[in-house]
């Protein structure tokens, strides 16, 4: 199942106003016009749909507009066609609730969709029906506040060549570019934007850091790759720009602004911000007497009592796939366990990771915590769907969302996917919950997001426009535009302390309460400029652990030698002359 490209239930409710407001003139010129019965039972039951609203069969016969007898059998006969179905009520099986089918949900969204690409098309947004994800429905509700910088609005007036972005391929900076791109300020066109895949993202940054003049004025970067993008040259400061804007770094909890700085330099400003979680599914503990979990064994224990194969109900989804997604899961557990894969600076404030010496870096892989870390994830395993050793972020998203799974470890900015996607079965079920904690650990709940920065190569004239896009699309009004629609990732405390954004999403509430008190850690996943060599070989060696291919002693041993090697080889490097 795709669903970042999916229409939110936030554009899809959209569309109904603007359809319902569309149709209803037609009533009230057009004497002796007969309401059409279908289209209003079928838009009252999406829309009850959408907002989790509870529906009965004599509430929708009386949304339809016609007697009561003639809507029961239009109603009854979407229940014969198997586009409604009825859920008991009670247990003497005598009442029911309506709920729209799989299939309507699909061909409603489809229309739905279909629609927002013919009003595209005709307002000149999109040329093509292909194009419809180049604009988001509901430009109409953007902030006045929201005005892009004068800079900008002269460079689109007088027809110059658009900027260039490069962003990561996820559900919040498609929403990005169709905010930049949408029909009320027309300021970029959507081919500006470059949208890969993580691993593709960061190879594609150092390909670009080679050419001779940069492919894109504006990068985002994942806030471990921060050291050795600095470190290899790949991005250029931004201290006096940020010291001569509108931007005020108070304005963001200091453990996400300094996520972008590197040596008293500051490289990049944060576009969002995302704490690594633990979800819970609430009905299922409720039903089954279990307490949420706060500990590994706690999580084993609950994966065991709330598997059932047979309904193919599993214990949690995770990461688990080579590479990155096992490399990363093993860092964050192994945090909960009061530990690092290298020798940095461990606190429950955050720790600077901008003031390290590469050079005094070693690896700590041959501990009882990193042994602990790989026993929870093998008893993690049986607990799981059955292809967790290929599962990476967007597949533990699915396996959660879609009722797969009771419990999930899963990044707080995923959560607009879990309570607002139309097809979600498990909105306004969920428990956010603080990272389970190892033996003698402690909650240490990974920060995780992305910044916006300017490539070293990038011409010079460019840059100042690129800065003011990157102000602008960081600003306030920006992030609570997101927010509010439904994407809980603003880093700013003027954002999640306003009382609509704060409401849009329970999460927002959650992340803000833990970057205030200190319960956020930077140091389990250290933004060093090794980073990226380690996430490499701890995704080989700990997945060969996983398929028991080698022991985990093995597993440990074999990757603290191999860490060893690269740090030496990087230290060594540059030392060189020249």
């Amino acid at each position: 199942m795709t669903v970042a490209r999916d229409l939110s239930e936030y554009e899809l409710l959209r569309i109904i106003d603007f359809l319902d407001d569309v149709r209803s003139p037609f009533d009230d010129v057009v004497s002796g016009a007969r309401p059409d019965a279908s289209y209003r039972i079928v838009t009252a039951m999406m829309r009850n749909h959408l907002r989790g609203q509870k529906t009965i069969k004599t509430a929708l016969a009386e949304e339809s507009g016609v007697p009561f007898v003639t809507a029961m059998r239009h109603i009854n006969q979407f229940v014969e066609a198997g586009q409604f179905v009825l859920k008991e009520r009670t247990s003497t099986g005598k009442s029911f609730f309506v709920e729209p089918s799989d299939t309507l949900i699909r061909d409603f969204s489809d229309y739905c969709r279909t629609v927002k690409a013919r009003i595209g098309k005709t307002f000149g947004a999109i040329t093509s029906k292909s194009e419809v994800d180049d604009f988001y429905f509901g430009g109409s509700s953007l902030p006045r506040e929201m005005v892009p910088p004068l800079s900008l609005q002269k460079m689109r007036g007088a027809g110059e060549e658009t900027l260039r972005f490069l962003f990561r391929r996820d559900n919040y900076f498609e929403a990005l570019r169709n905010t930049a791109t949408d029909l009320r300020t027309n300021l970029f066109v959507g081919k500006g934007f470059n949208l890969l895949p993580l691993p593709e993202l960061y190879e594609e940054i150092v390909a670009n850091s080679r050419r001779e003049r940069s492919l894109y004025d504006v990068i985002c970067v994942n806030i471990p790759w921060v050291g050795g993008l600095v470190e290899s040259g790949a991005v250029q400061p931004i201290t006096e720009m940020v010291s001569d804007s509108s931007i005020t770094p108070l304005d963001f909890s200091p453990i996400v602004w300094n996520a972008g700085a590197w040596r008293d330099q500051q490289y990049g400003v944060p576009i969002y911000s995302t704490v690594e979680l633990f979800l819970a599914r609430r009905d299922l503990m409720a039903e089954a007497g279990i307490a949420h979990p706060r500990s590994f064994d706690q999580v084993i224990e609950a994966g065991r009592a709330l598997s059932d194969p047979a309904r193919d109900l599993h214990g949690v989804a995770w990461n688990a796939a080579p590479g990155m997604p096992v490399a990363n899961s093993f860092m964050v557990f192994l945090g909960c366990c009061n530990a690092s894969v290298l020798n940095v600076p461990r606190r429950r404030v955050h720790a600077a990771m901008t003031a390290l010496d590469p050079a005094g870096l070693v690896a700590t892989l041959e501990t009882p915590q990193a042994l602990e870390v790989l026993d929870y994830m093998h008893r993690l395993v049986e607990v799981s769907p059955p292809d967790i050793l290929s599962m990476d972020w967007d597949r533990r998203v699915e396996s959660f969302m879609s009722g797969q799974t009771a419990m999930a470890y899963c990044w707080s900015m995923h959560a607009a996917l879990m309570e607002y996607h139309v097809r979600s079965q498990v909105k306004r079920r969920i428990a956010y919950l603080e990272q389970p904690k190892g033996t003698a650990g402690l909650n240490a709940n990974p920060l995780g997001g992305f910044l916006l920065m300017i490539p070293a190569n990038l011409e010079p004239e460019r840059v100042p426009l690129a800065f003011d896009a990157i102000a602008w699309m960081t600003s306030p009004e920006a992030m609570k535009l997101h927010v509010t629609h439904g994407f809980p990732v603003a880093p700013r405390f003027s954002v999640t302390a306003d009382p609509e954004a704060a409401a849009s999403s329970p999460v927002v509430g959650v992340v803000d309460r833990l970057l205030r008190r200190g319960a956020v850690c930077n140091w389990s996943r250290p933004a060093v400029p090794h980073y990226h060599e380690i996430e490499a070989i701890l995704g080989t060696e700990i997945h060969k652990a996983l398929r028991r291919e080698v022991s985990d002693r093995e597993a440990l041993a074999t990757a603290q030698q191999r860490i060893e090697r690269r740090l030496r080889v990087r230290d060594e490097a540059e030392r060189v002359p020249g």
